[in-house]
């Protein structure tokens, strides 16, 4: 650690007192950098300076945002030592960088043994149980509170949320004397969160004075309950009230055209962006080249990706998932290439999209190779998707015996996902051996619980080979137990409204 100190004494200036470490330690805290903020820490400590009750608070919220716990540890040492322990501020600092790293047991200790506590250390010990989702813990201390704060009914508001107790996060909500805007987006947030999205549009329509985090909370709640169609109206409404998005609302918005194959409105949006510059964004240029992907128009896609200097990891998977969906399997493994030229370290999701793109476009010893490869040469471990995009793979090639072989090789059990690619595989090439090895592993999974798609599966896979009374049996189990088939689902723009279209159905208008 020494040498570490020596090290940084080049990157951080030497101050003549103690007022300018804890400046130049607290700004590399807020700048994210937690590393060089310890490094200064103990290069002060070379210098013959001494940590104060301004300098631990500082150095144990750095602490608490470290994988190891040692240096929080380390520093609780030095405090007891120093006698700082016992000053309010580094308490509380105590009780948050144990809360920090889910130490909850020894936040409370720290709680416990602070002689004095201000509104601040309750509503942090608050904030610990809601945190690790301890409620009745919450409930318990909030209920006990000498006095309460308004970030107190907050906290208590976001935990009943985030655990699916909207009654009880509505109850706190009603009680909080004057809301700010954290309280209604806090309310809003658990509603969409549990699918209300009517109670949420209720909320949202009350609201006396709404920021940008609010229309994003709602977009995302749309998004996040699959009402595309409402997600880029709501974006509609933001433009006509004269309300500046930003690129977490573009991003919303672009991933909901994604979803309804909107190619019109989102060129419309995309010029939205150029012309408020929000397409600087790593995140927005990914949304964009998704759009433009499952828009059909990748040509738009390759346009945005080449045009964007700062390519990160999710650009480049974006662009190598696109040219997938395509089946350009040649341009996607040529994309890699160009990848690891420049340096950028593939991830799990790049070699979901570079199987599936060997999937699409039939290219069997790719696959195999990048698939092999993996673990030996990016240490990443496959997970159940690639062992579906392999099964898949195989599954098209007709190689299903080599699927089904590595479906018994695989480490974990194999999922709906995996199963379903290799059964469809059997139905196409009229395999029943190979197929009914596959029913035996569905039966394994769950001896009398299937969905529709799998009942018809089954179906399917005896009447692709003749076999026309175990088909009907399959059928008629799927009648007896009740189950109806899931209807096709069918979505078109005309003239800006969305209409969807369900099968033996008249057309919905999904613009209210």
């Amino acid at each position: 650690m020494a040498f570490l100190a020596c090290n940084v004494i080049c990157l951080s200036p030497v101050h003549d007192d103690l007022r300018g470490w804890n400046k130049n330690i607290k700004k590399q805290v807020l700048k994210g950098n937690v590393e060089k903020a310890i490094l200064t820490y103990l290069n002060m400590q070379e210098l013959g300076y001494h940590a104060d009750n301004y300098t631990f608070p500082i150095l144990l919220k750095a602490a608490g945002n470290l994988l190891n716990s040692c240096f929080g540890c380390s520093l609780h040492g030095v405090t007891i030592k120093t006698g700082f322990s016992s000053h309010a501020f580094v308490q509380t600092a105590l009780l948050n960088m144990y809360s920090s790293l889910g130490f909850i047991c020894d936040a409370c200790k720290v709680f416990e043994n602070m002689p004095v506590k201000d509104v601040v250390a309750w509503n942090s010990m608050l904030d610990a149980y809601v945190s690790s989702g301890q409620m009745d813990n919450a409930t318990e201390i909030f209920e006990s509170m000498p006095l309460k704060d308004l970030s107190s009914f907050n906290i208590m508001v976001s935990g009943y949320g985030s655990t699916g107790r909207i009654i009880s996060a509505r109850s706190i909500f009603n009680k909080i004397p004057t809301k700010d805007a954290v309280s209604w987006n806090t309310m809003i947030l658990a509603y969409t969160n549990a699918g209300d999205m009517a109670e949420a549009q209720k909320l949202f329509n009350k609201m006396p004075a709404k920021n940008v985090i609010t229309w994003n909370t709602m977009v995302r709640g749309y998004i996040h309950n699959q009402l595309y169609a409402e997600a880029v109206d709501l974006f509609d409404e933001m433009q006509a009230g004269n309300v500046m998005p930003d690129f977490l609302t573009m991003t919303g918005v672009l991933s909901a055209c994604a979803h309804l194959g909107s190619l019109e409105r989102g060129t419309k949006i995309h010029i939205y962006a150029k012309s408020h510059c929000l397409d600087s964004s790593p995140h927005v240029t990914t949304a964009l080249i998704v759009m433009y992907a499952k828009c059909g128009s990748i040509v738009n896609a390759l346009v945005v990706f080449y045009k964007f200097q700062f390519k990160d990891i999710y650009c480049w998977n974006a662009i190598i998932s696109g040219l997938a969906l395509h089946g350009y399997g040649n341009a996607a493994l040529g994309l890699f290439d160009k990848m690891r030229e420049n340096c950028i370290m593939p991830d799990d999701i790049t070699f979901i999209g570079l199987l599936s793109a060997c999937s699409h476009a039939g290219l069997v010893k790719d696959g195999c190779k990048l698939f092999n490869c993996m673990e030996k040469v990016f240490g990443i471990t496959p997970k159940r998707e690639h062992y579906g995009c392999m099964v898949d793979l195989l599954g098209r090639a007709k190689l299903l015996n080599h699927a089904f072989q590595l479906i018994q090789a695989m480490p974990f059990e194999p999922g709906e996902s995996v199963l379903g690619a290799l059964l469809s595989a059997c139905v196409i090439d009229r395999d029943l051996d190979t197929g009914e090895k596959v029913m035996k592993l569905y039966f394994d999974r769950s001896s009398s619980h299937f969905s529709d798609g799998e009942l018809m599966m089954f179906a399917n896979l005896y009447a692709s080979c003749g076999k026309w009374e175990e088909a009907k049996m399959w059928r008629e189990k799927m009648n007896d137990s009740g189950i109806a088939k899931t209807a096709g689902c069918s979505i078109i723009e005309l003239n800006g409204n969305f209409h969807k279209f369900l099968a033996g159905e008249i057309g919905i208008d999904l613009k209210p």
